[in-house]
């Protein structure tokens, strides 16, 4: 007597939705890890500028930039790819205008500056964009932070408008770093990553 096997394609549907679940969140993790990386690399910049107006040596610049964005870079692979806890954005279309605005803004401001002869506010009004950005950033993402660190960009950016050169690029460049270093280390932490209860991340 022959038998035959009928197949279960509700298990096989099943099984191509999990899948395909695990793929889009892996991407979504990534996608924050890279986010996260962009924001760490902005401050190292920033702080470039400002240890280079300082006259810092090269090598304590380069050895002090490496350890703290290596170490913050690694908190949030760790939160983001194996906690698998990245912070959730509540508003993506919100998320998104801010981007694009940001870009825009940035553009014209450039060009703004390069007709007007006036170099030495790049810095200043690159900061207050950026630093604006933060705070819509922060409510679409429901993370405080964001805003926090926004305004205080914000208000270094305006008071380095006020400093003589070369100490306005000494005040924005560490101030900015500054501002996101120590907003990684509380975004880190609200995400449970320093192993407290999660505050702000999305279920795994």
């Amino acid at each position: 007597m022959t038998t035959f096997t009928v197949p279960d394609h509700g298990a096989c549907h099943t099984l191509s939705g999990t899948m395909e679940s695990l793929v889009m969140t892996r991407q979504k993790n990534w996608k924050a890890l890279f986010t996260d990386a962009a924001g760490l690399a902005f401050a190292a910049i920033w702080a470039t500028r400002g240890a280079t107006a300082a006259h810092l040596p090269k090598p304590v610049m380069v050895a002090s930039l490496a350890v703290i964005s290596l170490m913050l870079l690694a908190g949030f692979a760790y939160r983001d790819l194996i906690q698998c806890r990245p912070e959730g954005v509540r508003d993506a279309a919100l998320l998104r205008r801010v981007k694009i605005m940001r870009i825009v803004a940035i553009t014209v401001m450039i060009t703004a500056v390069r007709s007007a002869h006036h170099a030495e506010l790049l810095y200043p009004l690159l900061g207050c964009i950026i630093g604006l950005s933060y705070i819509p950033m922060g409510r679409a993402m429901q993370e405080p932070v964001h805003i926090i660190v926004g305004g205080v960009i914000v208000g270094i950016s305006a008071l380095s408008f006020l400093l003589p050169e070369p100490l306005h690029l000494e005040v924005a460049g560490f101030g900015t770093a500054l501002a996101i270093w120590v907003g990684s280390v509380l975004r880190l932490r609200n995400s449970g990553t320093f192993s407290v209860p999660p505050r702000n991340a999305l279920p795994s």
